[in-house]
């Protein structure tokens, strides 16, 4: 039985040169998890929305043929009526957000269900169990959680009223390994237990080849592959010419001309000997760094609330030159850390020095001109009304003249492939392209 239908659809934003979608013919039974893949701006996040009916009743634009969504012409049907027996979770999801705390947003979607106070609450906390929350996350605001944290809410406040049909928009591209695969094994759980259907925009090879039915891989607009994830990623150079890249195994296998089934053995054996060699399996240090020490950080204490410290007493040198990968589990304050190195928070013990200064002795338009900092969500940062004009606006804050300039903003459109897309309104980009 098909939950979903799409038929030939075509949309164009209204003031873009382009169409966005192209040609999309798209089913999906009930019970299947489909996988959507793809390029940044192939059109994922906008067929999404037009699966939900956002498109095209809420954004002016061209829009052709027909998306049936359990039975309802999304084009005609009020979304508030489509969402009864849907789940969506954006890209964004502080967007979706409207109550001051994780219990009302959850709540908020159970209440019109006319459950019982007994079931609302045991809901709420099965849904925050099942992405990995426990209840003392109930009272705190969405907002002010980690990343990671806020797709794990948003994931569970659109489970909690165990919809038919849950479309999402990559909603593990802020969570740490282990939280990604909890929350995708989670749905998987759903479909069989409850026969929901799920169709979600992933990029992770790993998670897309164990737990989905169906990949789609989509690219200039244009549904370009489909079929069991395995196959589609063992076409190779066609896969990876559409940004479908494999996950490690099936890479390994071709490099070593083997059955991509027969890698794990080879893994296994791999680590076992590498455990036997080793004794323990250690982090290797790497000793005798070079270059100067451009950020010191010395023992530096951060509370958003009293008592209640986010970073405690960290010590860490980074040097000219080197290129420094911070890691940790969702809500760890890597975030926070990265922020107090910029300038944007102050310690609330501790220094944080750059260059030998204390970080609060530099003008912002000083600091601004030391370190560039790019925010975990593109939007935060992003108000220019052309691409151009946000990328060349650090420039123009200073004064400096376009001539010498704009050679520089050329180039960096090129260096990350936003050629052609200068005079394009940033709203109109994919979260990658942002």
């Amino acid at each position: 039985m098909a939950i979903l239908e799409a038929k030939e659809v075509y949309w164009r934003y209204a003031g873009s040169k382009k169409p966005i979608l192209e040609n999309i013919n798209l089913r999906v039974d009930e019970g299947e998890f489909v996988a959507i893949t793809g390029p940044s701006g192939a059109g994922k996040t906008t067929l999404v929305l037009t699966l939900i009916g956002v498109i095209p009743q809420r954004l002016p634009g061209e829009f052709q043929g027909k998306v049936l969504l359990l039975g309802y012409d999304t084009s005609r049907t009020q979304i508030s009526e489509i969402t009864r027996n849907v789940g969506v979770v954006f890209e964004d999801p502080e967007i979706q957000f409207v109550m001051s705390n994780v219990e009302d947003e959850i709540l908020l979607g159970l209440e019109p269900l006319q459950l019982d106070e007994h079931e609302i609450q045991e809901r709420i906390e099965w849904s925050l169990n099942l992405v990995g929350l426990d209840k003392s996350f109930l009272p705190r605001s969405p907002l002010q959680l980690s990343g990671g944290e806020k797709q794990r809410v948003a994931i569970a406040a659109a489970v909690a009223r165990r919809p038919k049909l849950l479309i999402l928009d990559e909603p593990t591209s802020d969570l740490d390994p282990q939280g990604k695969e909890e929350v995708v094994s989670a749905l998987r759980s759903l479909i069989n237990e409850y026969r929901t259907t799920v169709v979600m925009v992933e990029h992770e090879p790993e998670l897309i080849v164990e737990f989905a039915d169906r990949l789609l891989v989509m690219d200039e607009g244009r549904i370009v592959l489909e079929g069991e994830p395995s196959e589609v990623y063992e076409l190779g150079e066609t896969a990876l010419k559409h940004a479908a890249y494999p996950p490690d195994y099936i890479q390994l296998a071709r490099q070593l001309n083997i059955k991509a089934r027969d890698t794990g053995d080879l893994l296994r054996q791999a680590y076992s000997n590498a455990v036997k060699f080793n004794g323990v399996c250690n982090p290797r240090v790497i000793e005798g760094r070079k270059g100067d020490v451009i950020v010191s950080i010395r023992d530096v204490w951060f509370e958003y609330k009293p008592e209640k410290p986010v970073i405690r007493g960290v010590d860490l040198e980074l040097r000219l030159g080197e290129l420094v990968f911070l890691m940790g589990p969702n809500g760890s304050g890597k975030t926070t850390l990265s922020k107090l190195v910029a300038g944007l928070l102050k310690p609330s013990k501790g220094e944080v020095l750059i260059d030998k200064r204390g970080v609060g002795e530099y003008t912002r338009e000083e600091l601004s001109s030391i370190i560039a900092y790019i925010y975990q969500n593109p939007q935060h940062q992003i108000f220019n009304q052309t691409v151009w004009d946000e990328v060349a606006f650090g420039w123009r804050l200073r004064g400096v003249p376009e001539r010498l300039y704009a050679e520089k903003v050329e180039e960096a459109l090129k260096l990350f492939n936003l050629k052609g897309l200068e005079e394009e309104h940033p709203f109109f980009l994919s979260k990658g392209e942002k």
